[in-house]
Formats: C-alpha cells, structure tokens, sequence
C-alpha cells in the first residue's frame, strides 16, 4: 500500500515501511553540491534567483533560508555537503 507524505511516498509491505524521497531531495543536494564547489561556505541560503534555479519544496526552501541543519538533515541533505557548505555554523 502507498501512503502520500509531504515530501515522498511511504510503501508499506506488511512488516516494514519504506520511504521514497521526492525529486526534490536531489535537487537539495544538488544546489549545497554546487555552493561547496564554490568554496561557498555560508549561514544560511536565501538568494531567491539561487533557490529558483532547483526544483525545491517550500520546506526545503524554508529550511535553506533559515540554515536550519537539523531540518536540512532530516529532509534528506548529504551530511558531508551540509558540514561543507554550512562551515560557519559548526563550532569545532
């Protein structure tokens, strides 16, 4: 049985759950691969042309512009890229 969620799919087969990230968790990962390559390292990512150039959900958007981590995370970014591009925000 498929269940709809916000941000994918959830396939249920009797014992375990499964869930299937939307398009837009690659395109997440896409844009913090692009700003790491850039060396960019950033709090947050709130340039609107920078965030409509990918196909984003509005809580992935949401999460970028506020450089909420655990957020970021839980939706499905990289935890590499999210260490490389939100340096700042990590205290070693």
């Amino acid at each position: 049985m498929i269940f709809a969620t916000g941000i994918g799919a959830r396939l249920d087969f009797g014992g375990g759950a499964v869930t299937i990230r939307a398009m837009s968790e690659y395109q997440m990962n896409k844009l913090l691969f692009e700003n790491g390559r850039r060396h960019k390292n950033v709090e947050s990512i709130a340039d609107e042309s920078e965030l409509a150039a990918y196909e984003l959900s509005a809580e992935e958007q949401e999460a970028l512009k506020a450089g909420d981590i655990k957020r970021l995370y839980e939706l499905g970014a990289n935890p590499y890229l999210l260490r490389r591009v939100f340096r700042p925000r990590f205290h070693i």
